[in-house]
């Protein structure tokens, strides 16, 4: 990715989920990091704990905390981003830290790095004393396009993805650009399968645009990202407005999620979760076929956005059909409708941009036997 433009600046616009509102800024340069400090003074704090990525460099996170700690004591939490971390040992390891530094009511929560290191102090911040405040401070793609735009906070259970969590939503989001310098090609890449994701299911008419911005190589202006965030700013504000809790119309948010999720955690985190979710919507597309819901067109559309984004369009090898069934079988999504032996719970489409809803609900019990073709599409295996 090339090295951002010196240009300063910083846009701002209210994300509305139901009756919650929030902040979110989207900016690079020095007035950007600035401007975050007399954010942070707006919120009269008595003291910051940073829960900070240990992957991210050294001088990026004391940056952050000599900024933050000019507006009140600031105390850091180091905790690494992985997939396996993610759980509540790891959140309660950090209330360990936490509440010992004399955090009260009236303290503030900062997650700095991507969705994972998120949704760990997301939910850190939801329990400690039954809610204090919480600010993100996304450092990846992903997470300044989509994580950050939910006001749900898991972590992942012994036997499945996003099991344990709750509802918090942040004081505000700052998205500081000049901290994707140096993100890699695949996170950027990773990241745009959700933004496809929400082109897919939500704003199809935005179909061609994307098309036509989207490239391989992941090297984008500042611009460009900022196109892509603000695209997913409104197509998940479309769906979330009048559902914050993702129950009803924002459930196609979750479209690709059921298969991927299961792929992601079988490599443990090794396929970026973007790729997951994207082999999780080719997987999707191939079953809507069998079922009759996707014409062929609106099935490649699908492969067509992945491949100009340089996205895999096959699992990992040692991924196995058996082991995808299995997981899903757990998926978080069950429930919403009355199981039915022999099937298994899926958020489908009907057309771009229209989600399946039998019975007026975005889940579709799917034959075992279908979901199956739809896994082996995606597996190397002909299907």
């Amino acid at each position: 990715m090339p090295l951002l433009a010196e240009v300063t600046t910083v846009s701002e616009r209210e994300i509305r989920f139901g009756g919650v509102r929030y902040g979110f800024s989207v900016g690079h340069g020095p007035t950007s990091l600035s401007a975050l400090t007399s954010k942070l003074e707006s919120l009269d704090a008595d003291r910051f704990v940073i829960v900070a990525d240990t992957g991210l460099p050294q001088q990026q996170i004391d940056e952050i905390a000599q900024r933050v700690g000019e507006v009140a004591p600031t105390v850091v939490l180091p905790v690494l981003a992985d997939e396996k971390a993610k759980t509540l040992d790891v959140v309660n390891f950090l209330a360990e830290q936490l509440i010992p530094t004399g955090v009260t009511r009236q303290s503030v929560v900062i997650a700095l790095g991507g969705g994972l290191v998120g949704n760990m102090a997301g939910l850190l911040s939801a329990l400690v004393f039954r809610g204090i405040r919480l600010v993100h401070l996304p450092t990846t793609l992903l997470a300044m396009s989509d994580s950050v735009l939910s006001l749900k906070q898991a972590v992942n259970s012994t036997v499945g993805k996003n099991h344990l969590g709750t509802f918090h939503p942040p004081a505000f989001v700052w998205n500081h650009l000049d901290f994707l310098r140096t993100l890699p090609a695949d996170e950027i890449r990773s990241a745009l399968c959700e933004m496809i994701k929400n082109v897919l299911g939500i704003v199809p008419d935005r179909y061609a645009e994307v098309a036509a911005r989207l490239r391989a190589d992941a090297r984008y202006t500042p611009e460009d990202i900022a196109w892509f965030i603000d695209l997913c700013v409104d197509a998940k504000s479309a769906v979330m407005r009048d559902d914050p809790h993702e129950r009803g119309d924002a459930l196609i948010l979750e479209y690709g999620h059921t298969i991927g999720h299961a792929a992601e955690l079988l490599t443990g985190g090794e396929l970026r979760h973007g790729y997951a979710i994207g082999l999780g919507m080719l997987a999707a597309a191939r079953i809507s076929r069998e079922l009759g819901l996707l014409t062929e067109e609106e099935a490649a559309a699908h492969r067509e956005l992945l491949t100009l984004n340089g996205a895999p369009r096959e699992l990992p090898a040692g991924v196995t059909v058996e082991a995808v069934l299995r997981i899903i079988a757990l998926d978080n999504k069950r429930g919403y409708v009355k199981g039915t032996a022999g099937t298994r719970d899926l958020i489908l489409l009907e057309g771009l941009g229209r989600p399946h809803r039998p019975n007026g609900v975005q889940i579709t019990q799917v034959p075992e036997a279908i979901v199956r073709l739809g896994i082996e599409s995606i597996s190397g295996e002909v299907a």
